[in-house]
């Protein structure tokens, strides 16, 4: 039945009767429930619901109303994944803790260390929430001190009191019905009212919450037997039977009285507890997760909700696994979802963890997840291929003993991470304190916790391959460093860094006690002996190795306790169990790095490099390297020294060893040995995680390799803990330690972000070059930074020598006294005989490297320094071969001889011979000045800086002064030495160094400097040719000498360049001869044609010029808006000349308006034949029909190429002709005057003709090319039928296009100077104007005589060579383009006229120019007498004509300017100014007075040009014909005739042409937030859907998808397509919104450029990975607006993709 009918109550009548109290309220809820509870129409009951839950309101009035008493203090807002929210560590008490952007945006977290981040399984804020955030980070309307509203009154809410838990139960049956039928419409409709008011605030949140959590409501609700039918019971019954059952982990319940299975409590108590149920079962639908999550701001419901969720928590645990075998899964992602919201409050967590077992639910759970309960074990007998469990392949097996288990680290559930929101919430809760202390001081948590990192240690066994490479590479490492980073690190850090120094010791004590008991258990059961292990197997993942050394370091250093109280110190076979896998670890990393394990694959080489990576190095590789120096410091010296040497297979010591390694190989793990002596003493592992001493080791580390971007050195400095809060200390040691290098822009407009330079002096105190190998996975970086250090040094002056400086490696300081005997290990005879080896080889096999030498020497010196001054010393002499050290002394050692061969040698002699050996030719002078330096008293030297010489020379300093024999012995053998020399010298004549003869390092400075000659080389090469390419470069670049440039332009100056007018033509000019890039043949020694590889573009730039228009010009071009574009302007004056001269043809003639959308063309400068470009096409496309064409049509529209030589892209061949290539019928160079060779050559023209049929052909073919690729895209005007002599309409067409090309690209040029700065000169390329303008000469079709006439008043006769026939009416000369008219001029005269003649043909138009814009004022404003002006012309004449044609009178508006009449004349010419200055500093070279981003002087320009100038510095007409004033009348009488005629559209061609600027991008904010939340989403009209994928363009300011979605796809990208049409030629510059990156888009392809926006270290987050605030860079602004107003971004993005290989997610190829 209908609800709306079973009650005869209406809704203000049920608010009434509940206000007044008229209404029983137990009648009343028995006839809801009869008539809502029995009514099977669920739309029904969806709209009664809506109807009567407001009351006397709708329900949009009525939850804007409820709104208004929203009392909440936590926020709450849930989100999804994919959102974007903000985390602020320095506000967070808990690593979890995020709030939403509008608490953020209403907050005040200026200089906090905050990030935005997008949610990866969804969220909620936490504004308010005291556990999670500190108060300071809350926002205005959040927390204690929000605003606190009224209560909310009872007649506005006492409807929905009454109907929400009716509703609440409709939703349970709901849910049951949906649950088995599978239909989740009904349960959506209710569950959207249910969000509705949950989403209006903390009143109707309560009321909702109420009944939620009360027992008795859902009592009654579950044992009416009335209703039970009706809400299906059975279905409930039969779900709830079927919930699988957790066991708790027997250990953690041994409490309880029986030893049976402990499980999970499931029962139903609440409608909560039901909703959860089905929640789960129906794996945690996300609109429901939304709903219940929407509720938490209530503190009392998030209790009672985090106690279900911990009840059902086991389920969902065992759901997760079953889902394993899926592709998909959501469930761990919102299973994350609600935890990360309920543990990261401590209150929570404490709560739960008294009254609800947090701990014992989530340690069970990961437990049964990795190690099924005995029940399950018996179920899954047959299934033990499935096991997550397999033998270990350490262990040694046999029968009686099974042997240990490990993880398979490629079982399904740990490839997809299947055990991640459990482990995940782990690591949340040991965020709290207590709980971490609980588990820590309770064994039977932290047992278990051990047991199961048991299961993880020596997981992913690595074996060699010896013989065959690897077929397969697997790719399970990834997993087993993602499961220790994530499980084992994790917690670890978490357990120490809530370790206060108040923390009982003998309880610190204990917890380590019992992490060497499970190592110790571990071992048992791999049936572990040192002397049967397999030294060829490899594992990287010791867990419970670095538990111990992390709770070691702490108990050292923050605890002071001492190591022997826990470590074994008293037995050396425990210790030596202890670490000899931490050791076989890290030898097994060298052995990688030395290529020793190539054979297995790429993947081994990962492994090394992520077990040092800084992410994972505290954990991993520190944590084992402090182990071993813990163990150093108690066992034996010799002991441990030997262990360690057999383990890097020491080849010195062992002959097998050399036989089982290759050479490489040898000398690899030789000096690999020597660099892990050296660390053991002298390396402080990073395990403090935050001391600044340790971070600024690491920074001043990375700072020597290279300059680095901030988030660079962030991300290299090991930052391990998870409760990391603010790394605010980062920033300032990087501050102390180096300089900030902003970011810059290099050469063609090449980016670079801000980097920090570590500061020089630090090179000298600083400088670890001990530290700095071994955190270099590659020798190149430790190699980089002794270059560095290097070129440091030479620069001040530090060391003077002509061979290579040493490392300057450092003394080694100890933080605390425990870890200081480490030293131990250096008086051990076993390490003195090995350094002794090391020196002996050195001396006689020449592959032994210099870095063996001075790894050896540094040894030997902390030897030295650390022994005991006092100790004895008596000389031995060995009849050994080479036997070992008897004594631990190092001086004893040092004087030791032993027989080698037919010499005895000590490491004395040795150090000597090594010395003669890399210093032979001074060799005497060197050991006199050791002789003599070891008879002062004192000779220290603590300098860290030297070479070879100094540090060996030292050794024998030091001995020499703490022991007297040494000293003794050292000048024994010095004078023995000086002896053999001497002798040596006499009997050897002088011989040429042999290669073979020289050391490694010298070989490498030979390369060197071999290499630095072939690079000079090569400069020296690419210098000439950019001179070849670029001969007006230096006039480009500088524009003009500064006295131009800077200062105003005199007239004294002007005169002076008015008299510099040269004869020279243009062929004679410059001459460049052009090389074939690819035959490396000249333009003369080849006949095929040859040209420049070119681009030519289509371009929409000119069209874009705007001008800012003031009220009198809105009102003559009746144009509604302030802002008119060029190409507005010019369809306006267009159809003006159209009404005039009735043709469109015509007015084509007299304005070309061609250039607004013309070919932008550019070349690379590279040259190529015909010939070569055909067989290079074919080479690269086989398809010979597309390669043919190119003689016929240079190039097609569609053929794309790049050049051989520089690869950038092109698409045309630039044909290059000089005056050797055509024949000039008639020379009129003998007359004297400029004007008569001008007038002779318009009298009888002529073209030069091409003198081969071939260029002819390509002439043609060149420019029927570039008209091809203008009409294919509709930019031409259609053709239509004009009577005109000899039917010359496509002619006309091709003259237009000609003159209109030749403009474009000046225009372009105009832009460049106009808009860019005195740096952005640099990004433009050559101009190639002065080549296509002579192309376009050579096939222009026309000579104008008829306008020649016109304009100067010189008779010529009309030939068929004319455009129109002389009885054709044309428009007014003085309402015609000026330009237009000096492009159609130039194009008629002789193809090479001399600048003087240039000069004259601009002086011609220049008269056209002034009285077209003399009547302009004239007519604008009011002056009426000739005595006003400023300047001596015929004025009366132009006043008359004003005032004859009435034009003025049908102005109402007048304006009056203050500037002179001849100033404003000046500023009006300056655009003609502009463009002709350009042709002529294109065509002459001639330096012109114009800087780009300066505008240029009028009068500067005007002298430049020669232009006739008056006294007081005008430009002034000048005639060359016998009767000006005749010239002068017939243009006036023209003028006059047309306006009375066509007096509308003469008012708008007489106003004076706007001032056009650049094309700008739209505004975008400061800020990146702030663009980033008003342009993230898009909303389709089409299909109603909202995408985040957003493109911003910059250029029209619209935003566009970037995804297309299915259902909208045609649409969207029909609009996109569109867009690329308006905004794309040449090219459309949109902003990914969601990347931060600028996206470059064109017709047929797109590509990524820089981001605009770098936080405040100079540097770009491409897409937003660290979520830092970004800044607009306006430097990076005005470079992409430079290099998008000159068509150059085909040389600044490197990877262009195509919209066809990604038809829907086009976007989506980030570099």
């Amino acid at each position: 039945m209908d609800a709306t009918v079973a009650i005869d109550l209406t809704p203000e009548q049920l608010q009434a009767g509940l206000i007044d109290g008229t209404l029983n309220k137990v009648a009343l809820d028995n006839l809801l429930t009869v008539n809502v509870h029995e009514n099977d129409n669920i739309d029904g009951l969806v709209q009664f619901f809506l109807q009567y839950i407001p009351g006397n309101r709708t329900m949009d009035e009525f939850l804007q109303q409820i709104r208004e008493y929203n009392n909440a203090q936590i926020c709450g807002l849930v989100w999804n994944a994919n959102v974007m929210a903000y985390r602020c560590k320095t506000c967070s008490i808990s690593p979890c803790m995020s709030i939403c952007a509008q608490c953020f945006q209403n907050g005040n977290h200026e200089g906090h260390n905050y990030n935005m981040f997008k949610s990866q399984a969804g969220g909620a804020c936490d504004c308010g929430d005291s556990s999670v955030m500190h108060e300071f980070g809350f926002c205005r309307f959040h927390g204690e001190n929000r605003p606190h509203p009224q209560a909310v009154p009872h007649e506005l809410i006492c409807c929905a009191e009454l109907l929400i838990p009716h509703l609440l139960k409709v939703f349970i049956r709901a849910l049951r019905m949906s649950a088995v039928s599978g239909d989740i419409v009904t349960e959506q409709k209710l569950l959207e009212i249910l969000n509705q008011l949950s989403n209006s605030g903390s009143a109707l949140q309560t009321c909702i919450t109420n009944s939620l959590t009360d027992r008795k409501l859902y009592d009654e609700f579950i044992s009416d037997p009335s209703i039970n039918r009706l809400y299906h019971i059975e279905f409930l019954n039969g779900e709830y039977s079927n919930l699988p059952t957790t066991y708790f982990v027997e250990t953690l319940m041994a409490d309880s009285a029986s030893d049976a299975l402990i499980p999970f409590d499931t029962s139903l108590q609440t409608m909560l507890d039901e909703i959860m149920m089905w929640c789960v079962t129906t794996h945690l639908p996300e609109d429901l997760v939304r709903f219940l999550l929407s509720l938490l701001p209530d503190f009392s419901f998030k209790l009672s909700f985090t106690e279900t969720f911990l009840r059902f928590y086991g389920v969902i645990a065992q759901l997760l696994v079953e889902e394993s075998h899926l592709d998909t899964s959501e469930i761990p992602s919102r299973l994350v979802h609600i935890s990360v919201q309920l543990f990261s409050s401590n209150i929570i967590a404490d709560y739960v963890m008294d009254k609800c077992h947090l701990i014992e639910v989530i340690l069970s759970c990961i437990w049964r997840m990795f190690v099924p309960s005995t029940d399950q074990d018996k179920q899954d007998d047959d299934d033990d291929d499935e096991s997550i469990l397999k033998t270990h392949p350490l262990a040694i097996t046999n029968e009686d003993t099974p042997g240990a288990m490990v993880i398979d680290v490629e079982h399904q559930l740990i490839v997809k991470n299947v055990y991640w929101p459990l482990l995940s919430d782990f690591v949340n809760i040991l965020s709290q304190e207590k709980v971490v202390l609980t588990i820590l001081e309770n064994k039977k948590y932290f047992n278990l916790w051990l047991r199961f990192l048991t299961l993880f240690q020596g997981m992913n066994v690595n074996e060699r391959i010896i013989g065959h490479h690897i077929e397969y590479e697997p790719q399970a490492y990834m997993y087993a460093f993602t499961i220790e980073l994530e499980i084992s690190a994790a917690a670890m850090w978490c357990f120490i860094n809530h370790l206060k120094a108040d923390y009982p010791e003998e309880k610190f004590i204990a917890i380590i006690k019992q992490i060497l008991m499970s190592i110790n258990d571990w071992l048992e059961s791999l049936n572990f002996q040192t002397d049967n292990a397999d030294h060829w197997k490899l594992t990287f993942h010791l867990p419970l190795h670095r538990y111990l050394a992390m709770f070691a370091y702490n108990a050292i250093h923050k605890f002071n306790i001492d190591p022997a109280s826990f470590l074994p110190t008293d037995n050396p076979t425990m210790l030596m169990n202890l670490m000899f896998h931490p050791l076989r670890t890290i030898a097994g990393y060298f052995e990688v790095l030395s290529n020793i394990w190539l054979r297995n694959g790429q993947q081994v080489t990962i492994q090394a490099k992520t077990y040092a990576k800084s992410a994972f190095s505290a954990s991993m590789h520190d944590a084992d390297f402090f182990l071993l120096q813990l163990i150093a410091c108690y066992l034996e010296p010799n002991l441990f020294i030997e262990t360690v040497l057999k383990k890097f297979h020491s080849w010195l010591f062992d002959s097998t060893e050399r036989s089982s390694l290759d050479p490489n190989h040898q000398i690899a793990m030789l000096e690999s040995a020597l660099i892990t002596l050296c660390a053991l003493v002298g390396f402080q592992p990073n395990n403090a995680g935050r001391d600044n001493q340790q971070i600024r080791t690491e920074i001043i580390g990375i700072l020597s390799v290279a300059d680095r971007l901030y988030s660079e050195v962030e991300e290299n400095v090991p930052d391990p803990s998870p409760l990391s809060a603010n790394r605010k200390e980062i920033e300032t040691i990087l501050n102390e330690v180096s300089d900030f290098q902003t970011p810059s822009v290099e050469l063609l407009g090449h980016l670079h972000q801000g980097k920090y330079v570590i500061k020089g002096v630090l090179f000298e105190t600083d400088y670890d070059p001990l530290h700095v190998i071994m955190r270099s996975t590659k020798r190149a970086h430790f190699q980089n930074s002794l270059e560095r250090f290097t070129k440091y040094v030479k620069h001040e002056n530090l060391f003077k020598s002509d061979y290579p400086i040493w490392p300057p490696f450092r003394m080694p300081k100890y933080s605390h006294a425990y870890t200081s005997k480490v030293q131990r290990i250096l008086q051990s005879s076993v390490l003195h005989h090995f350094l002794f080896l090391c020196l002996n080889a050195y001396s006689k096999d020449k592959t032994v490297t210099e870095n063996i030498l001075y790894f050896t020497i540094y040894l030997l010196e902390l030897s030295l320094i650390s022994a005991d001054k006092t100790s004895p010393t008596v000389v031995e002499t060995n009849t050994e071969e080479i036997g070992a050290f008897k004594s631990n002394n190092i001086f004893q050692n040092l004087c030791t001889l032993f027989s080698i061969g037919n010499e005895s040698e000590s490491m004395i002699t040795l150090l000597l011979k090594i010395l003669h050996k890399q210093r032979s030719n001074d060799f005497l002078e060197l050991i006199n000045t050791i002789s003599a330096r070891l008879k002062a008293a004192n000779h220290n030297n603590s300098s860290r800086i030297g070479d070879s010489y100094y540090f060996l020379s030292n050794i024998l300093y030091l001995a020499a002064q703490m022991n007297v024999q040494c000293h003794v012995a050292i000048e024994q053998e010095i004078e023995k030495l000086k002896g053999q020399y001497q002798q040596q010298q006499q009997q050897q004549q002088p011989t040429t160094t042999k290669t073979s003869d020289l050391t490694a390092e010298q070989k490498r400075q030979r390369a060197k400097n071999r290499q630095q000659k072939l690079l000079a080389e090569i400069a020296q090469s690419q210098k000439k040719f950019i001179t070849q390419q670029n001969p007006d470069d230096q006039s480009m670049h500088l524009g003009t000498p500064p006295s131009l440039g800077s200062d105003p332009f005199s007239m004294d100056q002007a005169m002076a360049t008015a008299t510099t007018a040269s004869n020279t033509p243009i062929a004679s000019e410059y001459s460049v001869e052009y090389e074939c890039c690819v035959c490396r043949l000249t333009k003369s020694d080849s006949q095929s044609p040859i040209g420049l590889i070119g681009t030519t573009c289509l371009s929409l730039l000119p069209s874009l010029e705007f001008a800012q228009l003031d009220e009198y010009e809105q009102q003559r071009l009746s144009i509604p808006s302030n802002k008119i574009t060029l190409e507005t302007y010019l369809h306006l004056t267009k159809q003006c000349l159209i009404q005039i001269s009735e043709h469109p043809y015509i007015a084509n003639h007299c304005q070309n308006d061609h250039y607004l959308r013309s070919l932008r063309i550019q070349s690379c400068g590279h040259s190529i034949h015909a010939d070569c470009l055909s067989s290079y096409l074919k080479a690269l496309h086989p398809n010979q029909g597309a390669a043919e064409t190119i003689l016929n049509a240079i190039l097609p529209a569609t053929v794309n190429f790049r050049c051989p030589l520089c690869r950038q892209s092109a698409n045309t061949l630039i044909l290059l002709f000089d005056h050797t290539d055509y024949s000039i019928t008639h020379n009129h160079q003998q007359i004297a005057s400029p004007v008569e060779r001008l007038h002779q050559s318009m009298v009888n023209p002529s073209r030069p003709k091409l003198t081969r049929v071939a260029d002819e052909r390509c002439l043609l073919a060149f420019l029927s090319g570039l008209a091809a690729k203008c009409i294919s895209f509709d930019q031409l005007s259609p053709d239509r039928p004009l009577l005109l002599p000899n039917h010359q309409s496509t002619k006309q067409r091709a003259a237009e296009f000609d003159c209109g090309t030749l403009r474009a690209q000046l225009v372009h040029e105009q832009m460049f100077y106009e808009s860019a700065n005195k740096i952005d000169q640099k990004t433009i390329r050559k101009s190639f104007y002065k080549i296509l303008h002579e192309l376009h000469h050579l096939g222009y079709p026309f000579y104008h005589q008829q306008l020649w006439q016109e304009v100067t008043g010189l008779l010529c006769p009309i030939t068929i060579a004319d455009v129109f026939d002389p009885q054709q009416t044309l428009p007014p000369i003085l309402l015609r383009d000026p330009l237009t008219i000096l492009f159609q001029l130039l194009m008629s005269t002789p193809i090479h006229i001399t600048s003087d003649e240039f000069d004259v043909i601009v002086q011609i138009v220049f008269n056209i120019e002034f009285f077209k814009n003399l009547l302009s004022i004239l007519i604008e404003q009011p002056v009426a007498e000739s005595k006003d002006f400023d300047f001596d012309v015929d004025v009366n004449s132009v006043i008359k004509c004003v005032e004859q044609s009435r034009l003025k009178e049908q102005i109402t508006y007048q304006r009056t300017i203050d500037d002179p009449i001849g100033k404003q004349l000046m500023n009006k010419c300056l655009d003609f100014l502009k463009t002709s200055s350009l042709i002529k500093y294109r065509l002459y070279s001639k330096e012109m007075p114009w800087t780009t981003g300066e505008e240029p002087s009028p009068l500067g320009l005007a002298s430049y040009l020669n232009l006739n100038l008056s006294l007081n510095g005008l430009a002034m007409p000048r005639w060359f014909c016998s009767e000006p004033r005749a010239v002068l009348s017939k243009w006036l009488e023209d003028f006059q005739l047309t306006v009375q005629r066509y007096t509308t559209a003469a008012k708008i061609l007489c106003l004076g042409r706007p001032q056009f600027h650049p094309p700008v991008f739209v505004d975008i904010p400061s800020k990146y937030g702030d663009l980033f939340h008003m342009y993230s989403e898009y909303h389709c009209e089409h299909c109603n859907r909202t995408s985040s994928d957003t493109l911003l363009c910059l250029i029209c300011g619209e935003i566009y998808i970037k995804r297309w979605f299915a259902s909208c796809c045609s649409q969207q990208r029909q609009r996109y397509n569109q867009h690329l049409v308006k905004c794309a030629l040449p090219s459309a510059v949109m902003l990914d919104v969601q990347t931060t990156l600028t996206v470059i888009c064109l017709p047929t392809l797109y590509g990524y450029w820089h981001s605009l926006y770098l936080d405040q270290h100079g540097e770009e987050d491409p897409k937003l990975k660290r979520g830092k605030t970004l800044y607009l860079d306006l430097k990076r602004l005005a470079i992409l607006r430079t290099l998008w107003l000159t068509a150059t971004f085909d040389y600044q993005v490197q990877n262009w993709l195509s919209y066809n290989s990604l038809p829907i997610g086009h976007m989506d190829g980030l570099p």
